[in-house]
């Protein structure tokens, strides 16, 4: 993997047959991949490299300090403006400020967990080695940096591949609201049998708040998955705003089959 620096970078993931570069350059960014959409646990590994962007639209409060395997925290609530959901814990060593974990619950019974340890002095900051993704309880994912090296960033590598899609990114965005938005049909045959599950779908949200590019990335049954996606195709929503501009988005919707 390799990254620029600032608001100009380029990185190229690949974990067996999957290949993904992302491109950003000021406030426009680019997707190339050789596949429909991104896997769940590859889109969870680009979360973790790049848990410290994205604090900056976030608000702290409710300080707490507490003691964790002989270490002492300072925890905070964060939330992140315009964003819907209960806020994150994220806890730091109260000694060096180094973060060591942000935890929060995810519709629609995950208890998430990241954990950053091991940090090391690279370009006079410090970055953690480790990084791990509980779910759960579970490990799911773990990343452990062998090395870190500064290198010049090429021109060449920021323009856009063949294929790749454009996105903008602006400070204090706006995300996508929903604004019509039903809930798919419980199946029949799936209540007659007491069958529950989880449907998740990733989908690009356009500039007029329609919906495209619909990918089902986590299946429950059959007939839960094909009711999710033939509900959301119908979705609507105001779409995210950079200052008066609608913008494209993409969003990961997780319809949950339950019953009473």
């Amino acid at each position: 993997m390799k990254w620029g620096a600032n608001d100009r970078w380029w990185s190229k993931v690949e974990m067996g047959h999957f290949e993904q570069v992302n491109i950003r350059n000021g406030e426009k960014s680019y997707t190339s991949r050789n596949v429909p959409f991104t896997p769940v646990r590859i889109g969870e590994v680009f979360n973790l490299i790049n848990f410290v962007k994205g604090f900056e639209d976030k608000t702290a409060k409710k300080l707490k300090h507490r003691a964790e395997n002989g270490v002492d925290l300072s925890c905070l609530q964060v939330e992140r403006q315009q964003a819907m959901g209960e806020p994150h814990e994220v806890c730091l060593d109260s000694t060096t400020h180094e973060i060591l974990s942000e935890e929060w619950r995810e519709q629609p019974d995950e208890r998430r967990r990241e954990e950053f340890t091991d940090y090391a002095n690279f370009g006079g900051n410090r970055y953690p080695r480790k990084l791990q993704l509980q779910v759960n309880g579970s490990r799911v994912v773990t990343i452990q940096v062998n090395s870190l090296a500064a290198s010049p960033l090429d021109e060449a590598f920021l323009v856009p591949p063949k294929g790749a899609v454009e996105r903008r990114k602006c400070a204090n965005m706006k995300n996508a609201m929903q604004l019509k938005t039903p809930d798919p049909l419980y199946p029949k045959s799936a209540g007659k049998n007491r069958l529950m599950g989880d449907s998740t779908v990733a989908m690009t949200v356009l500039t007029d708040g329609s919906v495209s590019d619909i990918q089902l990335i986590g299946r429950a049954t059959e007939s839960m998955d094909e009711a999710t996606l033939q509900t959301l195709r119908s979705w609507r929503f105001k779409p995210a705003m950079c200052g008066a501009d609608p913008v494209v988005s993409d969003i990961v919707v997780v319809v949950s089959f339950r019953l009473e």
